[in-house]
């Protein structure tokens, strides 16, 4: 009972402090802001039709997120009714918003998916495949995009960029196309059977193998599931587009309603990547704090005002929080059907577990 409390103490205390990390960073970037009432008065009177705007795309981007996520499933066996499968993301949406870095997110949909199917390798090889190509896709845009603003070579306003600001997209171009190679070698690698027999190889060399191995062996044959499934790449890759384009509308709007002409849609298609990889830092609960850092910084790095983009940054974690919290209800409605104990054949067919056969591919 103890080692329980003291768990629980350890863990509160832990999210306590990236909470005040998170709220420090915010602090700290709202000192430095040059003209802090501008900033209120940007805000207030914000063009409320396009932040609704705004807040309708992050939501279509969440949606698709698990039609996506079920596309891959539905590949190997496993098919969800579409219901419950957008409840799982949007599950982790909520997680993704309250909890330090996306990760967690991933986590919460994968236990959801495998207490359904009881089929742990299956959930974790899923959930692993659908982030990896949906990052990998993100970069890919960011690369075009980038590249596309090296060729331009102009602001918003129409005027060309500073030697400084060509310099610094120049990096990002690197940047997003070095970790688009990157995330293309780790799908690539989860996919061949040489690879995971030599993880396994080495596995067996290490302590705890006889615990270990079996676990490997199952997400390798996991894995394995979609080798050949080029179809269900292919349109997963395309969702994963679509997302893109959405998550950034949906930026480009919220500063088209902050400050209009200030950024240009392309500009945030080559940032919008590399914010959600910022905010994969897991320091503070949804990237608080880290991601309006990211905002700034990036809007400063290609022309725009960085205090703009601080602010683009606020409304945009705002409207992440409310989109999210049909998630925050879901879970706290199935929590309470574990806690009453609900009988099997006493839930709804929509809520009812399902199990399926995963393939395997040769």
């Amino acid at each position: 009972m103890s080692r329980v409390f003291g768990a629980n103490m350890k863990n509160h205390r832990s999210s306590l402090l990236k909470l005040v990390i998170g709220l420090g960073l915010l602090a700290f970037l709202y000192t430095k802001l040059p003209d802090r009432e501008q900033l209120w008065q940007q805000i207030s009177t914000a063009n409320f039709g396009l932040l609704l705007l705004g807040a309708c795309c992050y939501a279509l981007a969440v949606a698709l997120s698990g039609i996506k996520w079920g596309i891959l499933l539905a590949s190997v066996g496993l098919r969800p009714p579409t219901p419950r499968l957008l409840g799982h993301q949007w599950l982790a949406e909520f997680f993704n918003n309250f909890l330090p870095g996306q990760v967690g997110g991933d986590v919460m949909r994968g236990y959801a998916l495998a207490a359904d199917t009881h089929q742990n390798a299956a959930a974790a090889a899923s959930v692993l495949i659908d982030r990896f190509i949906g990052l990998m896709v993100f970069m890919s845009a960011a690369s075009v995009a980038s590249i596309i603003m090296l060729l331009w070579g102009r602001r918003p306003d129409g005027t060309p960029f500073a030697a400084a600001e060509l310099l610094y997209i120049r990096l990002i171009a690197v940047g997003v196309v070095g970790l688009t190679l990157l995330l293309a070698a780790i799908v690539g690698a989860v996919l061949s059977r040489r690879i995971k027999q030599l993880v396994e190889r080495v596995l067996q060399h290490l302590p705890f193998a006889q615990h270990t191995t079996p676990i490997w062996r199952s997400l390798a044959a996991a894995f394995n599931a979609y080798r050949h499934q080029y179809r269900a790449m292919w349109l997963t890759a395309l969702c994963g587009l679509l997302i893109v384009f959405f998550t950034s509308v949906n930026i480009w709007l919220i500063a088209q309603a902050v400050q209009p002409g200030s950024i240009s849609l392309l500009a945030v298609l080559a940032i919008n990547p590399l914010i959600v990889f910022v905010s994969l830092v897991p320091i503070s609960p949804g990237g608080l704090g880290v991601r309006q850092t990211g905002f700034a910084g990036l809007f400063a790095l290609i022309g725009a005002d960085w205090g703009l983009g601080f602010a683009v940054g606020l409304i945009q974690q705002f409207i992440g929080y409310l989109v999210s919290l049909p998630g925050g209800y879901l879970w706290i409605r199935n929590r309470r059907r574990d806690d009453a104990e609900i009988q099997p054949n006493s839930a709804s067919a929509d809520d009812a577990p399902y199990t399926a056969p995963i393939a395997h591919q040769k």
